[in-house]
């Protein structure tokens, strides 16, 4: 008879002093176009969106791949976790959020290594929202507006200092850097709704040892984050959770694509 065990994770993040300093100022306007667009408007927007909650319960659908250096998919892992998310906090400029995943008894003897692999989806979430909530410090400013339909404004936070080479060893098994350090976007509607977060690290080609792929040459590190709202009872304002979550790391010897989808189970989106 099979034996399940229930492994529970938390997840606190509070961004290093040399990876990731950023925004905190005045009030968003409803409507702003890029060329005047500035880091305090977009801050303040961040603190509408990405601001603190109560408890939100949401489904996370991650998919675990792994490829070699000529693109041939060498191992596929799927797991589905119960994702509590906790919601930002500016004032400590941390966010949380908690997994639980049903996984064989003997799965959780080894240590759950696919457990932890999904931690990877559920720290950039994070990253993405407390970001924003910090001083800007030593990071360029910039916005632009993107063709198209949706008339996205495009707010780009880009290291005036050169990042440090990109070590992943405190956390080999949740593929996530030492440091955060690199350029990060925020895609917004022209109402500073935000719809996407992109991140590419810098530091890079670094050698780093990357569980399933071993010793290799980190080429980039890239991810993306789109975002749903969603409500709560007795709350007037919407807030962010993730919709999906994709970090791709590409390498000498091949590539590891962690991508998650986040369902909300009590609430609705907007």
């Amino acid at each position: 008879m099979k034996k399940c065990l229930v492994i529970s994770l938390m997840v606190m993040w509070l961004p290093s002093a040399a990876s990731c300093q950023h925004a905190d100022n005045n009030r968003a306007g409803a409507e702003q176009a890029a060329s005047s667009l500035t880091f305090e408007q977009l801050a303040k927007a961040a603190k509408v969106y990405f601001r603190d909650s109560t408890e939100f319960p949401m489904t996370q659908k991650m998919t675990f791949s792994v490829s070699d250096a000529s693109g041939r998919v060498k191992k596929v892992d799927h797991l589905t976790l119960d994702y509590l998310f906790n919601g930002y906090r500016p004032k400590t400029k941390t966010a949380s959020g908690s997994s639980r995943a049903n996984i064989s008894f003997w799965a959780a003897i080894r240590g759950a290594k696919i457990v932890k692999t999904s931690m990877n989806n559920s720290l950039w979430t994070m990253i993405a929202g407390i970001t924003i909530n910090n001083d800007l410090g030593d990071y360029k400013f910039e916005a632009q507006e993107n063709g198209g339909s949706e008339r996205l404004i495009t707010a780009r936070l880009t290291p005036t200092k050169s990042c440090a080479t990109i070590t992943m060893e405190k956390n080999p098994q949740v593929y996530f850097p030492d440091d955060v350090c690199g350029t990060s976007e925020y895609q917004l509607q022209d109402n500073l709704s935000f719809q996407k977060f992109v991140f590419d690290a810098a530091g890079l080609p670094a050698s780093v040892n990357i569980a399933s792929l071993g010793k290799s040459i980190l080429r980039s590190y890239h991810v993306e984050i789109a975002f749903q709202k969603v409500t709560l009872a007795g709350d007037k304002e919407p807030f962010l959770v993730p919709k999906q979550v994709t970090a791709k790391l590409e390498s000498n010897k091949g590539s590891v694509v962690i991508t998650s989808l986040y369902e909300p189970k009590s609430s609705s989106p907007h």
